[in-house]
Order: C-alpha cells, then structure tokens, then sequence
C-alpha cells in the first residue's frame, strides 16, 4: 500500500462572485443549511475516496501538507475548524512539519476564526490581495476595500504568520489608467511576505472588460517588471507563477508539480495518483454529487505531463535522452535567451516561463 501524503480540500463558498473568476464557486448564504449540506457532502465523498485510493492500491497517511482552497475557504470560519479538527483527531493526522495552507481574503476573516484554525494546525496563510490599487479593485468586482487588505496584512505579519500574497496582473485598463505596479509592489513588501503568487488574468469570451484588456506586449512586459524586481530583492522564481524568499516555497504546490501523489476532495477538486512510470489515475470531483470522473494516463500522458510540469519550475527538465533534434532545439531556446541547457537539463529564466505554451508548440514539431 502506497502513500498519500497531501490532501486538497476546495471550500467552494464565496462572499462575492467576481466577474473574472473561473473557479467553481457559489455564494455565500449565512442563515441557509449551505455548511451542512457541504459537511454532509464531505462525509459522503470521504468513503468514496477511501475506496478510490484503495482500488490503486493507496492509502491517505500522515500529511506533509494540507491545502485548503476554493472559492473563499476563510468563509468556512469557526464550523470549518469544528469539522476540519474532528477529521484531524479521527482520520487525518498532520505529521510532523507539515505545511497546512488557508486561502483567506480580505473581509471574510476574524481573528477568533484564525485563531480557532490554528489551534488545530493551520500555519500557512495564503491572502488574495490582487491589486492594491483601489480602482482596480472596483474593475476587478473584488468584494473588499483596500483598508481591510491592509488590516489583515497588517495582521499576519504582527503575528508572525507565514503567508503568501496573490498579485494579479493584465487587468483591463491598465495602461489608460496607468497602473503602478512598482508602487503596489513597494506597499505589498512592507508587510515582508515570504512567498508571492503572480497570475496573469485570462479573460473568458464573456468576461464584462473583454475589449479593455491590454494587448500581449503590455503584459509582457509587466510580468519580466515584477518577475526582474521581486528577484533582485532575493526571491527565487521558483515556478512560472511563483515567488518565495529561500526555504519558503510552497511544499504543496511543489508536489504538484513533480508529479506526486495528491489527495483532493470537495467539488471540482483534482487528485493525482501515479501507480508507476506508465501508469497513473487522475480524478476530479463532481460538483452535485459525491462522485469523481476518472481519466486514466497512460506513459504518452505521463511523460507530457512531466516535460511540462518540469519545465514550469526552476528545476528544469532532464530528458532520459538528447537526440540531435532536441538539443539544436535546446540551442535556440539558449539563443533567444530562454533558458540554459546544463548539465543535461534544461532550465527556463522568467522570459522562458513566459514562453511556455510557444516552447511545448516546439516540442510537438520535433515528436514530442
């Protein structure tokens, strides 16, 4: 028996549902019977997942690392650590040093909730901050002002925690509006964050701003900005999307992203559960029903997803064998200063992490 050692849980609940998010979600109700219903839901995919992991011949054990997203994942409150801490007493147990993370937004927290979180094991904190500019959070439909962004980076820097800052780039209008992101970035670093996730917005078709977005230059050029800022302050461009000071990147995500084993429950959640080289089951909760879709890898799969995950991180990907047409590949990607080719592996800087969908279009041409 095989072991899973990091869960997802996806809290779908929010307090507001922003214009630009694809996630799943759904609002928030406070006198409805939504928490009972999702504990009961919870209850009911724990057995399903029990037999899922088993049918693979795996088994959730100790926990180097539990991730509580969504959604807005502070609304759970007082009720989520009531829940959450009978499973982490009768069926889950967080080993020693595990990182747990919450995903907390500004205006959906209290400190008698954090509080209560902590006492059974939170130590990570994961804030949605976005933009600090108090325009762009009125574009981005964001539910909070800039005075309670402020008041809980306020608060978890008083009180020592360990958190990560969301900070979002591409919105629409920034270039007529001028934004600053040097200046938003300079407001953020006072509060000394650890970590930093960089997303750029992907607007769907129907996204309320569609014909305001800035043009792919403009981003570019903002990404290579904070990406060139954030390093000269000492922080490693550890992901395509990520940002930590030394020993402090994200030991969940890291898993993802090499390919381990990952637990995952609550709707839309995506576990992963590798069984060998050739061999792995991916499966993703239904939103109505405690059920999961299974897509089953085979070593086609498996391989793509490691090239891809691999060349996503600082890490680099070391292919198993360098025939001439990927390494005169691997010279132009050096010739166009995306990355370096060393010591058998290939490793992207920022502006190859940028590149990435145009790098896997290479290695499709080439048979990969």
């Amino acid at each position: 028996m095989t072991h899973v050692s990091s869960l997802y849980l996806h809290v779908p609940f929010c307090k507001h549902l922003c214009n630009y998010c694809d996630f799943y979600k759904k609002r928030y109700e406070p006198d409805s019977n939504q928490m009972e219903d999702f504990h009961q839901s919870l209850e009911l995919s724990w057995l399903r997942h029990e037999e899922l992991l088993t049918s693979r011949s795996y088994k959730l054990d100790s926990l180097t690392s539990l991730y509580l997203g969504g959604g807005t994942p502070s609304l759970w409150g007082m009720a989520g650590a009531e829940f959450m801490g009978r499973w982490l007493n009768d069926r889950l147990k967080l080993g020693p040093g595990a990182e747990f993370t919450m995903e907390i937004d500004p205006g959906t927290w209290a400190e008698e909730m954090v509080l209560a979180w902590k006492a059974i094991g939170l130590n990570r904190i994961s804030i949605g901050t976005q933009t600090l500019d108090p325009n762009f959070i009125k574009i981005m439909d964001r539910s909070h002002s800039l005075d309670e962004t402020f008041e809980l980076l306020e608060y978890t820097q008083k009180h020592g925690w360990n958190f990560s800052l969301d900070f979002l780039l591409g919105l629409p209008f920034s270039r007529e509006k001028k934004r600053n992101i040097e200046n938003e970035l300079i407001q953020l670093l006072k509060f000394k964050p650890k970590h930093i996730s960089l997303y750029i917005l992907n607007a769907r078709s129907k996204y309320p701003h569609i014909q305001s977005m800035p043009e792919d230059e403009f981003i570019r050029e903002e990404y290579l900005f904070v990406s060139d800022y954030l390093q000269k302050l000492g922080f490693i461009h550890y992901e395509v999307s990520n940002f930590a000071l030394p020993g402090y990147e994200s030991k969940h995500n890291l898993k993802y992203w090499k390919g381990e084993a990952m637990g995952a429950l609550g709707p839309t959640a995506t576990g992963y559960l590798p069984q060998s080289e050739i061999q792995a089951t991916r499966y993703k909760w239904k939103v109505t029903k405690s059920e999961v879709e299974i897509e089953e890898l085979g070593i086609k799969e498996i391989n793509l997803e490691h090239i891809y995950l691999s060349l996503r991180t600082n890490i680099g990907w070391k292919p198993l064998v360098i025939l001439p047409p990927l390494e005169r590949l691997f010279s132009s990607w050096e010739n166009m200063k995306y990355g370096h080719f060393t010591e058998g592996r290939m490793k992207l800087n920022s502006l190859g992490f940028l590149m990435m969908d145009s790098l896997m279009d290479d290695l499709f041409r080439i048979g990969f």
